[in-house]
């Protein structure tokens, strides 16, 4: 029985009409109705069954996750990825549909993971292959408790961050700079098909503290940036003996800047050009993290 059927089945419980018995003395809108009683103990009952054969069923559908994650054929490669997309957005709905909220809060960045890199052109890493698996592992030890029925408030939060602290070790990560909302949506698009992890700031001076007590791969900054411009901001970083030596920074400017930064930073002007310009420094960019 599917989850629409099911659902349908409890809806007819909950919606039949309840049997009226006069009392004396009483005018009928106001007769005590001992079937409304059992009619919601009913659909409680009803409502507990579907659930735990909803958890038998898991283990099936997890089995299928697995298979089309370890699936080799290298001619329908973004059709797998696509049908386990909307595997484990299902399972994320029909988790919270029967209360199993441990379901959805792990298919939640299950689906994150996998969206991020349909995102993008380039072939998935063997690092997609791999955080899927311990993302099903986790779900296949949830599953279990909840036919234990044992908590899973202990094992849930810590083991879920973890994988994800360690997912977002392996992406990179960018600070933009700038006042505008266009510019800021452009150059987050570029940076998502590089599959970056970005921030924004709108302050040259608090973006200049974000940069020197973080851990960013590039920093993308406009000119006018508040309190600080964004060529003060990138060279009082390369001064800080604290920065990550390894951060590069690109300035995107709507006026003549003829300044040399130094080498591994570049400068882009806010024209027709800056999109095509970033994608291409973005792919030569020499950025490599653990697990890439």
């Amino acid at each position: 029985m599917t989850l629409s059927d099911q659902l349908c089945k409890l809806a007819k419980v909950l919606s039949a009409p309840p049997k009226c018995i006069a009392q004396p003395g009483l005018p009928k809108s106001g007769s005590f109705n001992p079937d409304s009683r059992d009619t919601m103990q009913n659909a409680q009952a009803l409502l507990e069954a579907l659930r735990q054969s909803y958890i038998r069923d898991l283990p099936s559908q997890l089995d299928e996750l697995e298979s089309l994650i370890l699936q080799r054929s290298p001619d329908d490669k973004l059709e797998r990825w696509q049908e386990l997309y909307r595997r484990v957005h299902s399972l994320k709905g029909s988790g919270g549909t029967y209360g199993l909220h441990a379901v959805s809060d792990i298919c939640h960045p299950f689906e994150d993971l996998i969206a991020s890199y349909l995102s993008t052109s380039e072939p998935h890493p063997p690092a997609l292959t791999d955080f899927a698996l311990r993302y099903l592992d986790l779900l296949r030890e949830t599953t279990l408790h909840y036919q234990q029925q044992q908590p899973v408030d202990e094992l849930l939060p810590q083991r879920l961050q973890t994988l994800n602290n360690a997912i977002s070790a392996t992406q990179h990560s960018a600070l933009i700079v700038e006042n505008s909302d266009v510019v800021i949506q452009l150059i987050s698009e570029v940076l998502s098909h590089f599959r970056f992890r970005a921030e924004v700031a709108r302050d040259g001076y608090l973006a200049l503290g974000r940069v020197l007590s973080g851990s960013f791969d590039l920093v993308i900054t406009g000119m006018e940036t508040g309190r600080l411009n964004g060529f003060a901001m990138i060279s009082a970083a390369h001064l800080a003996e604290s920065r990550r030596q390894s951060t590069r920074f690109v300035l995107v400017t709507a006026s003549g800047f003829n300044t040399p930064l130094p080498e591994g930073d570049a400068v882009f002007h806010k024209d027709s050009l800056l999109r095509e310009n970033l994608f291409r420094h973005l792919r030569d960019l020499a950025l490599t993290k653990t697990g890439q």
